[in-house]
């Protein structure tokens, strides 16, 4: 087994038998928990699939500069397969499938992949970063709530992406992975900074996405009738972002869970309500990606890019 595979492995079953254990101990909490709007989850499902077209539409645009040409329908099932894969493989990779793929069928280079995803990171970390102080502020001066960890992380990321957009510096590799994947996103950015159009479209569809990831979490937890705000929906969207870099397991499984009862303690939600949240929401991915995805993989090794 390697050792990225172990790793995974290791960090999964640890983070389910700490899980097993909360709910041992704290079973009444999750028993008195209901499905107070089970139709909102009608509601869910369409904004799930949505927010796939503005990830594919993100793709579309990224890599328009490079010359090359993706249909609008192509796009949105790139992005499929791309969450499909980071479902079922840890380390994010439906990205690597993403790439093969635009390889293979548009001629597209690894490097230049890397470069406009570089470019979608930086953007959306800033962004992220930008919304979580912007909301922490604004809980803090209705509820008094604030928490300085959470902070700082908003903070570090919107400093931190805010110094690449300004400096765009140049880093060298390390013998790190972990360290060059940070230096792989500060380089991709200075290959694609000077097309403000594109940067302009990025920055609009990635504040749409994350408007409609909030929208999804303030609905989830209505549907179990917990009572949250657009703004507290925003503040968890934005720190669920930024936990991406640290995703080692499939589609961040446990980590981004964990992560996120952690920053739902801040606006008082019990673990027990961000839990079942969670596992809400996993169930709306699982079900969605497994039929599309297969679905789509196929499709895709079958198509046929027009030439132009």
């Amino acid at each position: 087994m390697k050792l990225k595979s172990l790793i995974t492995t290791i960090i999964l079953l640890i983070l389910a038998l700490l899980l097993a254990f909360y709910i041992k101990n704290n079973l009444s909490d999750f028993s008195s928990l209901s499905l107070v709007s089970p139709y909102l989850i009608i509601f869910l499902i369409i904004l799930f699939i949505f927010n796939y077209f503005i990830l594919g539409l993100l793709t579309k645009y990224l890599i328009s500069p490079l010359n090359v040409k993706i249909g609008f329908f192509e796009s949105f099932q790139i992005a499929v397969v791309t969450g499909f894969y980071n479902l079922i493989t840890p380390f994010r990779g439906g990205m690597a499938a993403r790439a093969v793929y635009l390889k293979k069928k548009h001629d597209f280079s690894y490097s230049d992949f890397f470069a406009s995803l570089s470019a979608s990171y930086v953007i959306m970390f800033f962004i992220a970063g930008l919304i979580g102080l912007i909301t922490s502020y604004f809980i803090y001066m209705k509820t008094g709530e604030f928490n300085i960890i959470i902070f700082f992380v908003f903070l570090i990321t919107f400093l931190g992406m805010i110094s690449i957009i300004i400096f765009s510096p140049r880093l060298p590799k390390t013998r790190s992975s972990f360290i060059n994947k940070f230096i792989n996103v500060v380089n991709g950015w200075t290959l694609i900074k000077n097309n403000k159009k594109i940067i302009l479209v990025i920055s609009i569809l990635t504040l749409i996405q994350t408007f409609v990831s909030a929208l999804s979490g303030y609905l989830s937890f209505h549907v179990f009738g917990i009572e949250i705000s657009f703004i507290e929906a925003l503040f968890l969207t934005s720190i669920g972002t930024i936990s991406i870099i640290i995703a080692v397991t499939p589609a961040n499984l446990g980590i981004g869970e964990a992560i996120g009862v952690f920053s739902a303690l801040t606006l008082g939600i019990t673990p027990a309500q961000s839990l079942t949240v969670a596992v809400l929401g996993r169930a709306i991915s699982f079900i969605t990606l497994f039929i599309m995805g297969p679905v789509f993989s196929y499709k895709l090794i079958h198509h046929k890019p027009t030439k132009p």
